[in-house]
């Protein structure tokens, strides 16, 4: 070519035609008139309209014409056939083309012919798979991130691999070696730059995943149906019943319309675990006769199984799977909390934050149905979180500036609740409606967690004890801001979620393991304020121990009755897996307030409250006829019992100082 001769932009033809299937920004097929005006894509899924045009309401039709060509001596014409090398050496030599300087670009359309937004659409067009292409500020918007067919929406964070305002104004998409759409970036809402919000994507992901992964989900679904069959459907209802009431994360009409239609569809792992844990309750629901055979370790196993390979494309399925399993039974020797279920609770705190369910959602593009969703199941990971974290004395992975979403509201938690007429046959009568105690008993939990989330970080983080045992004076500033906090939950807590509320069975409105959980909260709180708990400290009258200990004494009083009226249903309740580490918490400390009584009053005021949640828990043994109930009791109960096995020698050496 003659170097006084201009280079001119190759231009590509594709022959296609109008209307077929086209997903994921094929090139198959020409856009319609209305994706076209707008530089977009256009994504038809079986026939028209396009995902645009159904979004807008509006006619879905194309011209069928051919795309403008310039035909020059360096054309080339590009066809079904082409392989992706082809395509993309060819595009990369329109766009040096141009962005050439030398190159004076023709008009599109009678445009301008050398503004920097005029080159972008050249650009634009040049791609013959449209690799970027600009959003307008009326673009299409998304309905949903969780109900897309065999797609999974991954949350894009501020560090990821692409800038968040970049994406905000191009579209992009990876396409794969075979010229397909492996991810397509979607925008949840472009932001607002006055109003400090950033823009929010996700990745769309194929749901295309290594063929022995999937035929290990399959075997696992198979096994976990035929562990349950014949009694699948009494199990779900079984779960809904006893449950759901305390632990409200399931969506539960949506679960049940898809197992009504295809229990299929809901993944392997959330079905295996809702058959456990409704099976737990067989033989005490006084519906239910004949007797239940499943081997409950094999069932979770399954069920822990398929989730593994299901968390390649984690959704709100999953994060509901890894919520409840985190409630599993555990082993009939266990005597303390294993590192499982701290491990456990990261993998929940995970898979929320890869589905963005800790960015605040309210502004997004989504229907109003998903946004409640999403801000109920964070709260339900927060809590999980700061509970598991406790088990062990870990710091917790949630914290204060990793997340946005705003707290839930009780028409949030009363979302799905209320089960059609076509559906209520699935349930018993008392889950078909909304219970208001299950909202409140939920909402409750998340605020007493923040109050017990504040505690963690004001003292029991290594750093913060660090930083603060040099001020004493500043750390119990902070710790009785704290307690006043505790004590005005306490005060303003509705009645239906406290122990003397009688409008429902144990079974339906379980409330002890929120009672339980506020109890744990104060041990926790009486430990920091009477630190640091050493010997010297019980003969100085200055010292916290001496000055916060009969406050504790009148505190854990209430403890103990509180366990004196826990009846027989109560105890065959739901109350899940934290509770076994929050009983270990209480009677630690009536331990720790014996061996650290300053008087001998307060030390036989020790012993007392000792003896009576002694006797509180032999009752309860007495009346623990199935694994669960015995699982709940065991830790604590082997400690009590060490305790007075050993106590002689235990003051005999703490009194020689030993």
């Amino acid at each position: 070519m003659n170097e006084a001769t201009p280079r001119r932009r190759r231009s590509f033809k594709i022959k296609t035609k109008f209307g077929a299937a086209r997903q994921w920004r094929s090139r198959k097929n020409p856009p319609c008139d209305a994706c076209r005006r707008r530089k977009t894509a256009c994504i038809i899924e079986t026939v028209p309209p396009c995902r645009l045009c159904r979004s807008k309401g509006q006619a879905c039709k194309s011209m069928d014409r051919e795309p403008i060509s310039r035909q020059s001596s360096g054309e080339t014409v590009i066809s079904d056939s082409a392989t992706n090398s082809t395509v993309v050496d060819a595009s990369y030599t329109s766009i040096q083309a141009l962005l050439s300087p030398e190159i004076e670009p023709s008009p599109l359309d009678g445009g301008p012919t050398n503004s920097p937004s005029h080159r972008i659409q050249e650009l634009n067009q040049a791609l013959p798979y449209g690799l970027i292409s600009p959003l307008s500020d009326n673009g299409p918007t998304v309905d949903t991130l969780e109900d897309n067919e065999n797609r999974t929406a991954h949350s894009l964070g501020l560090s990821g691999e692409q800038d968040t305002d970049l994406l905000a104004a191009f579209r992009s998409v990876i396409t794969n070696e075979k010229d397909g759409i492996s991810a397509d970036v979607i925008q949840a809402t472009p932001g607002d730059v006055e109003a400090a919000a950033f823009p929010v994507h996700f990745n769309l992901l194929m749901d295309e995943f290594q063929p022995a992964d999937d035929l290990a989900k399959q075997r696992m679904s198979d096994n976990i149906e035929a562990m349950v069959s014949p009694h699948a459907a009494t199990l779900v209802q079984l779960f809904f019943k006893h449950v759901h009431p305390v632990f409200c994360v399931v969506s539960k009409v949506r679960f049940l319309k898809a197992y009504k239609e295809d229990k299929l569809r809901i993944p392997a792992s959330l079905r295996g675990v809702v058959y456990g844990l409704g099976s737990t309750f067989w033989q005490h629901d006084p519906d239910v006769e004949g007797v239940l055979q499943i081997d409950l370790h094999i069932l979770f196993e399954a069920a822990q199984s398929a989730l593994q390979r299901e968390l390649h494309g984690p959704n709100l399925w999953s994060v509901q799977a890894c919520l409840l399993l985190l409630h599993e039974r555990p082993a009939d020797n266990a005597t303390i909390e294993t590192p499982r279920t701290w491990i456990s609770s990261s993998r929940i705190v995970a898979c929320a934050q890869m589905a963005g369910l800790h960015r605040d959602s309210s502004a997004w593009h989504l229907v109003p149905e998903e946004k409640k969703l999403r801000k109920k199941l964070w709260w339900a990971t927060y809590v999980s979180d700061i509970w598991s974290s406790v088990c062990h004395g870990n710091p917790p992975l949630v914290y204060p500036s990793s997340f946005t979403t705003a707290p839930p509201s009780m028409d949030d938690l009363a979302f799905d609740e209320d089960v059609p007429t076509d559906l209520q046959e699935m349930v018993d009568v008392s889950s078909q409606t909304v219970n208001i105690s299950t909202s409140a008993r939920f909402l409750e939990m998340v605020k007493l967690s923040q109050i017990l989330h504040g505690l963690i970080d004001s003292y029991y983080l290594d750093s913060s004890y660090q930083q603060t045992i040099a001020r004493p004076q500043t750390r119990e500033a902070r710790l009785l801001n704290i307690r006043r906090e505790l004590e005005t939950w306490s005060s303003m807590v509705p009645n239906c979620v406290t122990m003397a509320y009688d409008g429902a069975s144990a079974f339906c409105n379980n409330v002890a393991p929120l009672n339980l959980a506020y109890f744990a909260v104060q041990a926790l709180l009486f430990r920091a304020l009477m630190s640091p708990a050493r010997m010297p400290a019980k003969s100085d009258p200055t010292s916290p121990l001496c000055r916060y200990f009969e406050q504790a004494i009148a505190e854990f009083r209430n403890f103990t009755l509180f366990m004196s009226r826990i009846t027989r249903e109560c105890l065959h309740a739901f109350w899940g897996g934290h509770a076994r580490s929050q009983f270990t918490l209480c009677g630690n400390f009536l331990i720790y307030l014996f061996l650290l009584a300053p008087s001998p009053q307060q030390v036989h005021a020790a012993f007392g409250l000792l003896g009576s949640f002694h006797e509180s828990l032999q009752r309860l043994r007495e009346w623990a006829d199935d694994d669960a109930s015995l699982a709940l009791l065991r830790p604590v109960a082997l400690r009590i019992d060490s305790f007075f096995l050993h106590a002689a020698r235990i003051m005999r050496n703490g009194m020689s100082g030993t």
